[in-house]
């Protein structure tokens, strides 16, 4: 472990440094203790050293404090200077004005925003937490809404010209592998080169009257040409899933982050009310379109 400190230094330097920008390391803890490193007006606490050392190791508080008893004398000063460092070219940074710099000073912003943003909801854990009880209970009061729509996974050889769209179908008619003769007929290069495979598709996403046959089509029957608005289709349906109810062990996962997106929406609409929002999409989209 004390080894894997030694090697992330490098990495863990830059990420060390935007934090002390962003966030002065006084500001987040309230150090009752002496303090173990004074840069100017910068205090660091012992337990903001254990801080940064759970920041580097991604173990938390606990795995950190283990982690600084098992570092040898010179690990420990070594990571005292880095923090040193970190806190000196802060000091630089904002002498130079950087921290004025519009993308530095963005960067800085939104750090602030989604550190505070992650705190709040990490303090709505209580609300976020449904246990199996209620989960099912949702599912019972709402299992209509639980289903898997009807799917088929289809494969298709396309051309804009009838004539060579039948070529293609003689040709699977006549023993040819469907895939070979996608690679070498089809001009939907995306899925020509995966012998015509189009996967999982629900109703409504091919053009029609193209989505109709292939929902109407029996699996593994060869049909077409087929004409739709872009030209001639010849195609397979492989496999059909029927339109079916989810069982709650199915639907859990969708259950549960439902409910989260419920809590998560009613607390926004209760901060809306305190803090106005106003948003301008046409702005927006003039700006990025101009």
């Amino acid at each position: 472990m004390r080894s894997e400190i030694r090697r992330n230094y490098s990495l863990f330097f830059p990420a060390l440094l935007f934090f002390l920008l962003v966030i002065p390391l006084a500001a987040v803890f309230a150090a009752e203790r002496e303090p173990v490193l004074t840069v100017e007006d910068e205090h660091v606490s012992v337990d903001e050293i254990l801080y940064l050392l759970g920041v580097q190791s991604g173990g938390g508080e606990v795995a950190a404090s283990l982690l600084a008893r098992q570092m040898t004398s010179g690990e420990r000063e070594a990571f005292l200077e880095q923090v040193t460092r970190a806190l000196l070219f802060s000091k630089g940074a904002i002498i130079r004005g950087l921290h004025l710099d519009p993308g530095v000073a963005a960067r800085i912003r939104w750090s602030r925003i989604n550190a505070l943003a992650e705190a709040y909801v990490g303090s709505m854990a209580p609300l976020l937490s449904f246990d199996e009880k209620r989960l099912r209970t949702h599912y019972e009061e709402n299992r209509r809404n639980y289903y898997q729509q009807e799917r088929v996974r289809v494969r298709h050889i396309f051309s804009p010209d009838e004539g060579q769209a039948r070529t293609a179908l003689l040709r699977l008619l006549s023993g040819e592998d469907f895939s070979k003769v996608a690679a070498s007929m089809s001009l939907d290069f995306t899925t020509a080169e995966k012998g015509g495979e189009m996967g999982w598709l629900e109703r409504g996403t091919l053009p029609e009257p193209l989505d109709d046959a292939v929902f109407s089509a029996s699996p593994r029957s060869v049909q077409g040409p087929l004409k739709t608005k872009y030209g001639y289709h010849v195609f397979e349906v492989l496999e059909r899933v029927r339109e079916r109810f989810l069982s709650f062990e199915e639907a859990r996962d969708a259950i549960r982050s439902e409910m989260v997106e419920r809590v998560m929406a009613s607390e926004s609409a209760s901060l809306r009310e305190r803090f106005p929002v106003r948003s301008d999409l046409s702005l927006l989209e003039k700006e990025l379109l101009r």
